[in-house]
């Protein structure tokens, strides 16, 4: 249940819950654990029979301690409506509250019983779209197959909203745009990717001729809203070669910028990595750019607060995916960290 202003993309590698959450902290007496997580399930489900039969129990039990929990409060936390129960104002702050805290206990859980074992417990892990398009599939593979314990959700995002998420406790750690500087959080940086320019086939773009920027300003342009990083990459290049944007459509998903390039409607800017099929059935066109090369960094944040065993996990295998991809020319692009000379020699699965 992520914020309202992003979007979702699930992929699970093995049975996820996808609750909301933040780092919010919640006073009082609400201890009774079992009553907060029915809570949590019942406003994720907006229903108690759907809440009933994903927790096995009687539907008068769950209504039983919905009850409690609204009498230990004193308020309603719930509407009855025709399609199921739908939270009221003050139930959505104690959702807002408690979420975070009840996944970050589930995480400790998780945590000390590994302390003798494999990793265990859930990593939600935000991506940004372009990225997710080389790295989700391949890494959520990987996570099967080495740690099975681990329960992988990768949320896809743009940098603004899974700063939010991160701050709220919504995701473990998150691969978005640079620079770290831009952001408030523990950073890593993990490579710099060039952009090239993306056009429909026919348009005459080569790749072994390069286009300055400026030439960009006559095109019709077809590029993410503001304040998407890969926009924000573009028009700093644009204002550097002082050329000014011909922006015809906007689309948050790149899926969407690429389909209106194939069909004709405009131009782009797309590392290579997410146009890597289409160009090779050609059908789409790029070409290099150049006085400035345009580039983008891509970093991997966490939270200032601790990490789990299971997230830490992630993130080393994170890294060796991604100097696997490189080293093998599955992604064209500089790493920034410092890569184990081993993990580029790793068999794939």
């Amino acid at each position: 249940m992520l914020g309202h202003n992003g979007f979702r993309m699930l992929l699970c590698v093995s049975c996820l819950r996808a609750i909301s959450s933040s780092g919010t902290e919640i006073t009082g007496s609400l201890m009774n654990l079992q009553h907060l997580k029915t809570f949590l399930l019942v406003a994720e489900l907006g229903s108690l029979s759907k809440a009933s039969d994903r927790m096995r129990i009687a539907q008068p039990a769950l209504s039983r301690q919905m009850k409690l929990l609204q009498a230990e409060i004193g308020v309603p936390l719930f509407e009855r409506h025709r399609n199921g129960m739908k939270l009221t104002p003050a139930g959505d702050e104690l959702l807002r509250r408690v979420s975070g805290q009840m996944r970050q206990l589930d995480q400790t859980y998780a945590d000390v019983r590994s302390l003798t074992g494999a990793p265990r417990g859930e990593v939600a892990m935000g991506i940004v779209p372009t990225v997710s398009h080389v790295l989700a599939g391949r890494l959520a593979y990987r996570v099967a197959a080495d740690f099975p314990g681990i329960a992988l959700r990768i949320v896809e995002g743009y940098a603004g909203h899974q700063m939010e998420w991160l701050q709220r406790g919504e995701i473990d750690l998150a691969i978005m745009y640079g620079p770290a500087t831009d952001f408030h959080m523990k950073s890593t940086e993990l490579l710099v990717e060039e952009l090239a320019l993306v056009g429909p086939p026919g348009s005459e773009l080569n790749a072994a001729t390069p286009v300055p920027v400026t030439g960009i300003a006559t095109l019709p342009l077809v590029l993410p809203s503001r304040p998407h990083g890969l926009r924000a990459v573009v028009e700093n290049a644009a204002i550097k070669a002082k050329a000014k944007l011909n922006v015809r459509f906007e689309a948050d998903s790149f899926r969407v910028l690429k389909y209106l390039v194939e069909k004709g409607l405009g131009f782009t800017v797309l590392p290579l990595s997410a146009i890597a099929q289409e160009a090779q059935q050609g059908r789409l066109a790029h070409a290099p750019l150049i006085r400035p090369k345009v580039m983008r960094q891509i970093i991997l944040g966490v939270p200032e607060s601790t990490t789990s065993h299971a997230t830490r996990t992630v993130i080393d295998l994170t890294l060796k995916e991604i100097a696997r991809l490189v080293a093998t020319g599955q992604w064209h692009a500089h790493i920034h960290f410092k890569p184990n000379p081993d993990w580029a020699r790793q068999s794939q699965r």
